[in-house]
């Protein structure tokens, strides 16, 4: 069974009145759980409401304050654990100061806090899952526990809603679908300008006789940087140029290993790792080929992001990753753990004519457009607001 998409109704206005809600994320970085967060309190105060976002990190702080979104840089723990109860205080405070109707949380690491608040405070409690669970061991399983036992549970896509189905029976009546959105105003190949493509092309040192290779992700084993090297193997051309972006200073142990796997592999001049990128939409009009993998993905932001941009991509087969495209339409996918077909996406990707990528470059935006705008995610997430406020909110336990 396929849970539902929120309808399309005014989001506040089914509300007695525009709701305060505190959302919390693990870290206030540039990664997708906190542009989601990010996203949704803009929204939200645009319609009127009050948005709170807890969370460690000054790296979005000056877009917050612009935005009119009030910042609590509390260090909420990796875990949800280790130094969380030193921010409780501050979190208790802001609960009951700024009025909070809505306890939001946006991860299991925060969860169980998100619980513990909205118990005591006798405030609603929704949280999203961003990814299914299963790894780790108990304490990441009772965290994943308080995040499916949330009065409201939103699934990011078909992927995620179907293991909180099987892994902790969540109810369909408490399951909602909302998926991702993507700044499409700020992905758009129709407004690049051509210094800013040319300037990362110099910092990295791109070849202009190679076809360029995208994987942009953290770089961690989970992640499949290491399957694209032994596809990359497989492939076995020399007009194709890849290059990873993740890298950190110092490196880590696990970008070490992967600079070993290219150089094994022969590809020490045909594979590169960069630090991250502020200019992402830049990034991906560099591209012949975007790739994006990970062992269960429960959505990716890099695939819907490169559809915008109108960039052929690569995913897993599994997990999330693929929900984002159309399989043979818009991109392709390749069973994970299997080099040999990755490299024949790749080659798919890669032997398209000039008239054949521009094409797909069109039906891949369209379809980025009709599903994965920030517009409907924002709208549909506060319709659910909207839906939980017009129920009874719970006495204080």
């Amino acid at each position: 069974m396929v849970v539902q998409d929120v309808p399309s109704i005014s989001p506040i206005g089914s509300a007695s009145h525009p709701p305060a809600v505190l959302q919390l994320v693990p870290a206030l970085d540039r990664g997708g759980v906190a542009r989601a967060a990010i996203d949704t309190a803009a929204a939200l105060v645009a319609s009127g409401g009050k948005a709170l976002i807890a969370g460690s990190g000054q790296a979005m702080a000056g877009e917050l304050r612009r935005l009119k979104i009030v910042h609590l840089d509390v260090a909420l723990g990796a875990d949800g654990l280790v130094g969380a109860y030193g921010g409780l205080r501050r979190l208790r405070e802001a609960i009951a100061s700024q009025d909070v109707d809505i306890v939001h949380a946006r991860s299991p690491a925060t969860a169980w806090m998100a619980r513990r608040l909205a118990r005591e405070h006798g405030k609603r409690f929704v949280a999203t899952a961003h990814a299914p669970g299963g790894t780790g061991g108990w304490s990441r399983r009772w965290l994943e526990a308080a995040q499916a036992a949330a009065d409201r549970v939103i699934a990011v896509s078909d992927h995620v809603a179907h293991d909180l189905r099987q892994r902790h029976h969540v109810p369909e009546a408490r399951l909602t679908l909302i998926r991702p959105g993507i700044h499409l105003d700020r992905f758009d190949p129709t407004t690049m300008r051509p210094d800013r493509v040319i300037r990362l092309a110099t910092q990295w040192r791109l070849p202009d006789d190679r076809r360029i290779v995208l994987f942009p992700a953290r770089l961690t084993a989970d992640r499949g940087q290491a399957r694209l090297v032994e596809a990359l193997s497989e492939l076995n051309r020399d007009d194709v140029h890849c290059l990873f972006l993740g890298a950190e200073t110092p490196a880590t142990a696990y970008e070490r290993r992967l600079q070993a796997l290219i150089e094994a592999k022969g590809l020490g001049g045909r594979a590169a790792i960069a630090p991250y990128c502020e200019d992402m939409p830049a990034a991906y009009m560099l591209a012949d080929v975007v790739v994006a993998g990970g062992d269960g993905e429960g959505f990716s932001r890099v695939i819907a992001e490169a559809q915008a941009m109108g960039r052929p991509a690569v995913c897993d087969a599994a997990g999330g990753a693929v929900e984002a495209m159309v399989a043979s339409v818009t991109g392709w996918s390749a069973p994970p753990g299997m080099p040999a077909a990755l490299a024949r996406s790749l080659e798919r990707a890669l032997s398209l004519s000039e008239a054949d990528r521009v094409a797909l470059g069109t039906r891949a935006r369209a379809h980025i457009l009709e599903r994965f705008t920030v517009e409907r995610m924002t709208r549909e997430t506060l319709a659910l607001y909207a839906e939980m406020m017009a129920q009874t909110a719970p006495k204080p336990a």
